[in-house]
């Protein structure tokens, strides 16, 4: 047996613009990743024997089988390599999901790198990025980590230097969004079409001049826990934004006392790195 164990880190979304529809009937977009220190815990072990692929988690609302992203990662791996034998993955939840931290597509992208390392015959970066594509449209991001400006449908990756971050508090209500949900709410005028900044942009905007999410407007009128939070933020004297499609939002800077029912996640900007070892 072999193993090894790594860390999935959440993203905010430090601007998020759409560009307009696409012809595949996704939308062309430009955007500002950000990894954060808030992160899933993975336990790998590849076992000898017959290819395969088993999940344990600890969030027991979430599966352990194919509608699992992280399980779903390791078989594709596995279809690339038979006789890989049987990967089992040990997953700690600690993003919250429904939220738009990326927790699922950063299990993913970490399983994906743990069986690359886990494998004597790696599958090669640009394998590895076209599994990730096929597995969602954020898990290439995680792949890379750190400040990353984005287009197409956030496959389309320019790696920027890390930036120094303030403490920031990731504020999630009681209630989830289903990304799906929040595009099919745009308005025509909030679907574009608008020509996109660039990364030069991006890399040289001061963070608070990025801040902007165009999702907001249909997660406001979706979830009103997402609505109410945004409006108690407004109130705090912080930056704040929320967090890719919601529901959850973040604040550059440290929320003492959130509202009634909001988790809060007190964490910090995580910068670009190999694989990311917890032990």
């Amino acid at each position: 047996m072999r193993s090894l164990t790594l860390a999935a880190p959440a993203k905010i979304n430090l601007y998020l613009e759409v560009l307009g529809r696409r012809a595949d009937g996704f939308h062309e977009l430009e955007t500002v990743f950000q990894t954060l220190g808030l992160a899933d815990t993975l336990r790998m072990e590849r076992h000898a024997g017959a290819d395969g692929v088993s999940l344990t988690c600890s969030d027991p609302a979430l599966p352990c089988d194919a509608g699992n992203l992280a399980w779903r990662a390791a078989a594709a791996y596995v279809a690339r390599r038979p006789g890989f034998g049987h990967v089992a993955i040990t997953l700690d939840k600690r993003i919250p999901h429904g939220a738009g931290l990326g927790g699922g597509s950063s299990d993913a992208a970490a399983v994906l790198r743990a069986c690359r390392y886990l494998d004597e015959t790696p599958l090669t970066d640009a394998t590895l990025a076209a599994l990730a594509l096929d597995l969602g449209s954020d898990v290439p991001v995680f792949l890379l980590g750190g400040t990353a400006h984005a287009t197409g449908r956030g496959e389309v990756l320019t790696a920027l230097p890390d930036r120094a971050g303030p403490v920031v508090t990731v504020l999630m209500p009681d209630a989830m969004l289903p990304t799906p949900n929040v595009f099919r709410a745009l308005t025509e005028a909030e679907r574009g079409p608008r020509p996109a900044r660039g990364s030069a942009w991006a890399e040289g905007a001061a963070l608070g001049d990025l801040l902007a999410n165009r999702l907001t407007g249909p997660a406001r009128r979706l979830c009103p826990e997402a609505a109410a939070l945004l409006d108690w933020l407004g109130g705090h004297g912080v930056p704040f934004l929320l967090s890719g499609s919601g529901a959850a939002c973040f604040a550059l800077g440290r929320v003492a006392q959130p509202p009634e029912g909001v988790r809060a996640f007190v964490t910090s900007f995580r910068g670009r790195g190999d694989l990311d070892w917890v032990a």
